[in-house]
């Protein structure tokens, strides 16, 4: 009886004991964004909206809507919905319609995830929203135009390989109603920058040469307005031909300059 005893606590010791789970096994940060994604659609379908282009990456899925005159944009990533542009929008009267841009799709940072590109359209001209998804989820813009080149910027187009976009911007301060000009912006180190390039030169010439040839025709056809709007034109295009770019410092982590 005493081997038997002495078996059984033998065997009982040597019994590996069962690990007690972690209830952190069970927690899940953030949500799925396609079932995020599809939860939004649905919900949106039920109050009328038809949606149009889903697109759906990695880290996050994208798509606009429309109904009647509403229009949306949404970017749902595993922090739920992160991005929200809607039209009409009271803070930006101006916008009339917004949806995914078509076309090719950029991948500003290399990381094999393509970014967002949104189509905002205006009265008269429709621009260009480029943002990116970070690997946690936020949202962020790509390019974001400079207060000193000019009001109400409007980004007309993006050549993602250079990289390089054409921003249309509205003359300061300018006599005239609806003095604009059109900037090519380029990026140096990590900042955006007037582009001066041999080829960015072309275009400061034919903006420049275009509107001389214009300035003269209206004087002489006595068109008063068109003379101040183009003046003024003018006068903002050599301004920011000539303006200093800020010095780049070299960054510590490696990178060209910041």
């Amino acid at each position: 009886m005493r081997l038997l005893l002495l078996s059984c606590a033998c065997l009982v010791a040597c019994t590996k004991p069962e690990p007690v789970q972690d209830p952190l096994d069970y927690l899940r940060v953030g949500v799925d964004p396609r079932h995020e994604a599809d939860a939004i659609i649905a919900d949106l379908r039920a109050h009328g909206f038809e949606i149009g282009r889903r697109i759906d990456e990695p880290r996050y899925v994208t798509f606009d809507a429309f109904h009647g005159a509403d229009s949306t944009v949404r970017v749902v990533t595993s922090r739920g919905p992160a991005l929200s542009i809607q039209v009409p929008d009271v803070r930006w009267p101006e916008r009339l319609w917004v949806g995914l841009a078509p076309g090719y799709r950029a991948d500003f940072d290399g990381d094999g995830q393509k970014d967002v590109l949104v189509s905002i359209r205006e009265r008269d001209r429709a621009c260009l929203a480029w943002a990116q998804v970070t690997a946690d989820g936020f949202v962020s813009e790509v390019f974001r135009p400079r207060e000193a080149w000019g009001e109400s910027p409007c980004v007309i187009e993006i050549d993602a390989e250079r990289p390089r976009v054409l921003l249309e911007v509205s003359v300061p301060d300018a006599p005239a109603l609806q003095a604009r000009v059109r900037i090519p912006v380029t990026t140096r180190g990590r900042q955006w920058v007037l582009d001066d390039s041999p080829e960015a030169d072309a275009h400061w010439d034919r903006e420049i040469e275009a509107r001389e040839r214009a300035l003269e025709q209206a004087a002489a056809s006595g068109d008063s307005a068109a003379t101040r709007r183009l003046r003024a034109e003018l006068e903002w295009l050599g301004q920011l031909r000539k303006a200093e770019e800020p010095v780049l410092e070299p960054a510590e982590d490696g990178e060209e300059a910041r």
